[in-house]
């Protein structure tokens, strides 16, 4: 057995949306995130170095490891997260991205999850696994590789080929090469490709994105502090807390901030910073943020947490 220290470093800085408010290591891989990944390969004691703004909130998510501690021992082992990573964006962890399954494997069904009997699994391209609780309902079409987190729901008529989905989400319509991390829901009909969706996240009814241009050239990303070229397929990168009105259209590599509120005609900004409202510059009213997170986190039995709230009230104001 090993003990192990992680070290974030400034890997943070290439992965936002998601980083904003999350350690590196939580980024989703497949089915696990960097650290499950990480622990389930070497046994011991954590230790986990993060930068101070998120270190409350990593506390609280991880009671088991030591966070930010004065001196690391000398039967650590150390890992920098700046030097194993060399990803440029989220756009490299789409679907099951770095996941190795192998094509023609069986389904692995939890004995409590349902599978309706008129869904079509196929595991030709790689593995289904459908986890604990979780529900594929009447007419759901899926394509391995496919993840589907405890408890979350497929909606009928969904069509899903590599997808990750994490806990307690609700996933309809048409998704493919896509992250969601837990409890983010895309409910209806619409397409959504190769996008990485962040934590509490709700798409309205016919949200739209484009994942190629049609020149089929390569798609430049606005990151905010830098442009990087993600390839030919892009689709968006949507930050925790986000929700998008009913038709809302996004265009190839778009970057969607944390905590945002999305509706217009047309398609919205390629660039869109945190707690934006709408797409005239407008921003979001903290106060009435703070309260509809409470009545959407009491409805999965979760709220927020002090470490939580100080954290967003400093994104919220430009502290960090």
């Amino acid at each position: 057995m090993k003990n192990i220290a992680i070290y974030e470093g400034d890997s943070y800085k290439k992965f936002y949306p998601f980083t904003i408010n999350h350690a590196t290591f939580e980024i989703r891989t497949g089915s696990i995130t960097m650290l499950d990944d990480l622990c389930r390969r070497i046994k011991g004691k954590l230790i986990l170095v993060v930068r101070d703004s998120i270190k409350d909130l990593v506390t609280e998510r991880y009671p088991d490891a030591a966070v930010n501690p004065d001196k690391i021992p000398d039967d650590f082992c150390e890992i920098y997260l700046d030097e194993e990573l060399d990803n440029p964006s989220l756009f490299s962890y789409v679907g099951f991205a770095k996941e190795v399954l192998e094509a023609g494997s069986s389904e692995l069904v939890s004995k409590s999850a349902k599978v309706s009997s008129s869904a079509i699994l196929d595991s030709s391209g790689g593995s289904i696994i459908i986890d604990d609780n979780a529900l594929v309902d009447i007419g759901a079409l899926i394509k391995g590789p496919v993840y589907i987190g405890k408890n979350s729901i497929i909606n009928p008529g969904a069509k899903l080929k590599d997808v990750v989905i994490g806990p307690y989400c609700k996933i309809g319509g048409e998704v493919e090469h896509t992250t969601f991390h837990g409890y983010s829901n895309k409910q209806h009909d619409g397409y959504l490709g190769h996008t990485y969706v962040g934590e509490w996240v709700n798409l309205g009814a016919n949200t739209n994105n484009s994942d190629l241009k049609n020149n089929y050239s390569n798609i430049r990303v606005n990151m905010g502090d830098r442009e990087i070229d993600a390839g030919m397929f892009a689709g968006c990168l949507i930050g925790d807390y986000t929700k998008t009105g009913i038709s809302t259209m996004i265009n190839t590599g778009t970057y969607i901030g944390l905590g945002c509120n999305i509706f217009g005609a047309g398609f919205q900004n390629k660039y869109i910073p945190n707690f934006s409202w709408g797409m005239d510059g407008d921003k979001t009213d903290f106060d009435k943020f703070i309260q509809t997170l409470k009545i959407v986190k009491a409805r999965r039995d979760k709220e927020i947490t002090s470490a939580e709230l100080e954290l967003l009230k400093n994104i919220y104001e430009n502290k960090i």
